[in-house]
């Protein structure tokens, strides 16, 4: 079951451009390995945009993430994952639909188990408009939808993406050709609803049945389309990447605590630099077999003899991989403060001791106080 749990990331997205061009300065690595790093990583050059609606009497925008907006002409209907907002707002009259999600968040999120699975859906009953022909478009919830890709929508045009053209024979959803490519002796291709050929998806041909976009190849039509979108308020020209932040958390007394710490009274913040690194106390009760062996959850800071709590997963160690393929372990670099506390009762501020001292005192709140 697909759940939202919680839990501190390393934010390596922010990093994606240089994560790939780096792949270039590694000498030694297989093109193999530095291929799939690139394909990992996953960089898309596209199109965000808008499909304005309504909901609730309110103007809202559902929207998408797509590298072929020269086949925009093309959409028939838009498909959203399970977890999205339109998805569970739908669900709350429709029995059906509910049921269907739910199902949906059973499956697995793996790429390759998504690209072979069957592909269902149910329509949510909602409309969007297009944001350039103003049609009307409705949204459909797709177990091939993924929450956690782009905005967890997508623009269906079964003319010109394989996926999306069996999910429109299956359920009787219009197929509209808008890209044409020439053939043989100059004369157009021929285009059929009722089988894929690999040429509807390539970025080889011009658009058709698109109006003013008619003959712009691929580039141009791209091009257009956003600049028209720019124009309405409703898209840009966007770069996104596959890659993901990394997810550290772990439950298991291992690794180097997280150093972040939970207040009542000013949130979640950060251990001080000046007090790091944190280390693991060393006067854990490991729990009952029947549970794992994490470290504690709770303690008193003696400064004002409040109770205090702090977040119970540690950060991994961390593996390494070296080009020729064999594995090293590294140890995750350990974190050090005068507290494990890691947070505490309303009405404390400042106060903390020395990183040398061995009475560990609470230091979540940072910030300068009248309060002693």
């Amino acid at each position: 079951e697909k759940r939202d749990i919680p839990m501190y990331f390393f934010r390596i997205t922010r990093y994606a451009d240089e994560l790939l061009s780096g792949l270039d300065t590694l000498p030694g690595w297989p093109e193999r390995v530095k291929t799939m790093q690139a394909n990992w990583i996953g960089k898309s050059v596209g199109v965000r945009f808008a499909f304005p609606h309504q909901l609730d009497g309110k103007d809202e925008q559902l929207w998408v993430f797509t590298t072929r907006a020269d086949t925009i002409m093309g959409v028939t209907f838009c498909a959203v994952a399970a977890e999205h907002p339109l998805a569970t707002r739908a669900a709350q009259n429709n029995p059906a639909l509910a049921a269907f999600i739910a199902e949906c968040k059973q499956g697995s999120v793996a790429e390759a188990d998504m690209a072979t699975m069957e592909k269902k859906g149910m329509d949510t009953g909602f409309k969007v408009t297009h944001p350039l022909t103003g049609e009307q478009v409705p949204v459909w919830v797709g177990n091939y939808v993924l929450m956690s890709y782009g905005e967890g929508a997508v623009m269906a045009v079964p003319a010109h993406d394989e996926r999306d053209f069996g999910f429109a024979q299956k359920y009787g959803l219009p197929i509209r050709q808008v890209i044409g490519e020439k053939g043989e002796g100059g004369r157009d291709k021929g285009f059929s609803t009722d089988a894929w050929e690999e040429w509807y998806a390539s970025k080889a041909g011009y658009c058709v049945n698109s109006g003013k976009y008619d003959g712009l190849g691929y580039e141009a039509a791209v091009d257009a389309i956003a600049a028209d979108l720019a124009a309405k308020g409703l898209g840009e020209k966007k770069t996104q990447f596959r890659l993901r932040d990394w997810g550290i958390s772990r439950q298991r007394y291992w690794g180097c605590p997280i150093p972040i710490i939970h207040c009542d009274a000013c949130g979640d913040v950060p251990v001080p630099a000046e007090q790091l690194p944190v280390v693991l106390p060393e006067d854990v009760v490991p729990a009952p077999a029947t549970r794992s062996t994490s470290a504690p959850t709770s303690s008193t800071a003696p400064a004002r003899n409040a109770a205090a709590r702090r977040g119970a997963r540690p950060i991994p160690w961390i593996p390494s991989w070296s080009p020729r393929g064999t594995t090293r372990v590294m140890p995750a670099p350990t974190f050090k403060a005068a507290c494990w506390t890691n947070g505490r009762t309303n009405g404390c501020r400042s106060t903390s001791t020395s990183a040398a001292s061995s009475t560990p005192s609470c230091i979540c709140c940072m910030r300068a106080s009248s309060t002693s």
